[in-house]
């Protein structure tokens, strides 16, 4: 991440809790987040949602708290509304165990909110990775536009 100057939501907490840590500070958490992201909440996504019949669908975010005041150090382009009001649930983590954690919250998570919602649980991911793929697909459009060449297919954002 430190080379390429990008990285994702991931990535970016993890060095910048692993970091604090070893530097004695463990009032920052490494938090994970789930939440209904929507258009509202995560600009770029209306169309995937709207294509499978849904408004909004589990995702996991990273970020980091302190004191209970949580900090987001992504980048990505806000909504009206913050994925933050779409919270279902919050988990700290340690910055070595996040691939894992991440990984198992987030799929109980749309286990879920698909059975929940009545839909099938294969249709949410496929939903859910259209909307990354949506997100992507937009930032790389915006740094164009802005004269920026995005090198790799990684679904970094700076």
């Amino acid at each position: 991440m430190l080379e390429e100057g990008r990285g994702t939501c991931s990535s970016k907490h993890q060095l910048l809790a692993a970091v604090a840590h070893e530097s004695g500070h463990f009032e920052v958490g490494l938090t994970v987040g789930i939440y209904e992201m929507s258009e509202q909440n995560t600009p770029g996504v209306g169309v995937a949602l709207a294509s499978a019949s849904l408004k909004s669908v589990p995702e996991a975010h990273c970020y980091l708290t302190v004191d209970g005041e949580r900090f987001d150090f992504t980048g990505l382009p806000s909504g009206p509304l913050s994925p933050f009001d779409a919270l279902l649930s919050e988990h700290t983590v340690l910055p070595g165990d996040l691939a894992e954690a991440k990984s198992r919250l987030h799929r109980a998570a749309v286990t879920t909110w698909a059975a929940a919602a009545g839909v099938p649980e294969e249709s949410v991911w496929i939903t859910r990775e259209a909307c990354i793929a949506a997100l992507v697909a937009n930032h790389k459009l915006e740094q164009a536009r802005r004269g920026c060449v995005l090198i790799g297919s990684e679904p970094n954002i700076p």
